[in-house]
């Protein structure tokens, strides 16, 4: 297995800074070993990491250390494992996962294993922010509050769990914030003390999956995951059930009370991000990106667009 020390690793990344909206985007790669890109935005209260990477070998980074923050991780693609000074225990994480972390001048050290497609974000806050986040939820949390003002490290869940569609959705319009520019830091926070929030409530889904047959949650959660890879070809729900062993009604009911969301809501929604990217990337038209996303006409992309956004496709720059 390949190793690098922390520092190594930082000065390895070429960074790009953006002036507009205090972003940074850095490279680096070893030869053989691994490519990898790390997209950053940071403020007051919060940074926001998106890191990806293509390991043609095992790296371990070693010593990575970092400031006291509460650590919100979302795996999107891979695996990897994590030791964290604070934490008795090697913090595993695997796709579709998430949890929250209070780390506490945390001196880390990172395996990835050899994988050809490895992502996540992660949502640092800072203590002050999340304690006053905590301050509004109330005698249920008052503990939770106590352990962060204590500057004591902890764990949120024991173990990992799925991230649900609305944290999802929560993710895909902080990576493409639908507002103005001038609106982009007040929106960003506001979607990130609702992404907190949901996290702090992941008990919910639990309660959710108790009630539903554990052989189907699996099942539902493998048409999740089918769903958001692809998402642009033509599907139906009597295909889908036949895929997935699962009748109509289970299906539908199931999928709308695990994930909060119809499949053809989900579907939707993952189509009017990817054209929201396409569109952005100034490299289309409208009636093309209406094309790939499955709409015939352009009129009928243009209304649910709107519908989904808020404004039209022409109005992006």
């Amino acid at each position: 297995m390949y190793q690098l020390e922390g520092i190594e690793f930082t000065r390895l990344l070429k960074r790009e800074f953006s002036t507009s909206f205090e972003a940074t985007y850095a490279t680096g790669s070893v030869p053989n070993r691994f490519d990898c890109y790390a997209q950053g935005l940071k403020a007051d209260d919060f940074s926001i990491l998106r890191f990806g990477a293509s390991f043609e070998d095992g790296l371990r980074i070693n010593n990575m250390q970092d400031a006291t923050h509460v650590s919100i991780h979302f795996q999107l693609h891979g695996s990897s494992d994590a030791l964290i000074s604070g934490f008795d225990t090697t913090s595993s994480m695997n796709r579709g996962q998430f949890n929250l972390l209070n780390c506490v001048n945390p001196v880390s050290s990172f395996v990835f294993p050899k994988q050809k497609q490895y992502e996540y974000v992660c949502i640092g806050l800072k203590p002050a922010f999340f304690n006053d986040i905590l301050l509004t939820c109330g005698e249920t949390y008052d503990g939770l509050l106590q352990q962060s003002r204590s500057a004591r490290s902890f764990v949120l869940f024991p173990d990992n769990k799925k991230t649900s569609y609305l944290q999802s959705s929560a993710l895909d319009l902080l990576t493409a914030p639908p507002v103005a520019d001038s609106l982009r830091n007040a929106y960003i926070k506001t979607k990130i003390t609702e992404l907190t929030l949901l996290t702090l409530s992941g008990q919910y889904e639990n309660r959710i999956q108790a009630s539903i047959n554990p052989a189907d949650v699996e099942k539902l959660h493998g048409l999740k995951d089918h769903l958001s890879i692809h998402y642009l070809d033509d599907m139906s729900l009597r295909s889908l059930s036949r895929d997935f062993l699962l009748n109509e009604f289970k299906l539908k009911s199931g999928f709308k009370k695990l994930f909060g969301s119809t499949v053809f809501g989900y579907v939707q929604s993952l189509r009017m991000n990817h054209a929201l990217t396409l569109i952005r990337g100034g490299c289309i038209t409208v009636g093309e990106a209406a094309a790939i996303t499955g709409y015939l006409s352009d009129a009928s992309f243009i209304r649910a667009f709107k519908q989904y956004h808020g404004y039209s496709p022409g109005t992006q720059k």
